[in-house]
């Protein structure tokens, strides 16, 4: 195991939920990471430039400097060991399959209630807890824009969810992006609008599986993702999907609701 690796082992107990989807993506992603600048890496994970540095300092590092020497340790071992494994690429059959699985889901959701809250919003807010959530933030709120529903996209720092909660309207949407759905500091923070705050709707966007998020948002929709053949990353191309698949079904229902008031 390389040097790096056992660090985190050794003080995983002193990292946040941030640092450690920080310290994963670093890990899994050593060939890009190791050419990166603190403040091109900072940017990449929509994080601040001393919030890898704080990482460095749990991690027993003196900076990042001591963490990019380590992190070239790591790429070698992944390279290692991707030349002395016989790959298999399972991701054509595996996303075939799991997009069956996405429109055979999406094809029972009951969305009446959900399009009606989304059409009737004054103001909705999108959340997202890391970098490649941030990215699908904007693409959703793109989408949204076509049929006519602006949005915010908030930035990933739990202070933005704290201001909405001072903020919101009775009928005001929020929607948050989650691998995961399980970070306690933001299922915690949601937890506490409901004392000061229950005007917001919530609407969650997680991977298929039983989280605390979902269990407190009013709307929750879940996508599946797909393994990489050669690395532990995963695909997100499916939520994508997901997100396409309701904004096209909003715009078939605001034509039926549009012809049935003509009527």
């Amino acid at each position: 195991m390389s040097i790096l690796k056992s660090l985190v082992y050794q003080n995983s107990s002193k990292l946040n939920d941030s640092e450690i989807r920080i310290i994963q993506f670093v890990l899994d992603n050593a060939k890009i990471c190791k050419t990166l600048s603190l403040s091109e890496l900072a940017e990449k994970l929509f994080v601040s430039k001393s919030a890898i540095f704080r990482l460095c300092k749990h991690l027993g590092l003196s900076g990042y400097s001591e963490l990019k020497f380590y992190l070239n340790e790591v790429y070698i071992e992944n390279k290692q060991k991707l030349s002395n494994i016989d790959i298999s690429n399972n991701f054509g059959p595996d996303l075939t399959k799991e997009t069956a699985n996405l429109l055979k889901y999406f094809q029972s959701l009951d969305l009446k209630n959900f399009y009606t809250d989304l059409s009737n919003a004054k103001n909705i807010y999108i959340y997202s807890t890391g970098w490649i959530q941030q990215m699908l933030s904007n693409f959703l709120s793109h989408e949204l824009l076509i049929f006519g529903i602006s949005s915010i996209v908030l930035p990933a720092a739990v202070s933005e969810l704290q201001g909405v909660g001072k903020i919101a309207k009775k009928g005001d949407m929020l929607f948050i992006i989650s691998y995961t759905g399980d970070n306690k500091e933001i299922n915690d923070e949601l937890g506490k609008f409901e004392l000061v705050n229950n005007k917001l709707r919530y609407v969650s966007f997680t991977d298929l599986k039983k989280n605390k998020l979902a269990s407190l948002a009013n709307y929750n929709f879940y996508y599946p993702t797909v393994n990489f053949s050669t690395d532990n990353n995963v695909s997100f191309i499916l939520a994508y999907l997901l997100i396409d698949l309701l904004v096209n079904n909003f715009g078939i229902w605001q034509n039926r609701k549009s012809e049935n008031n003509d009527i």
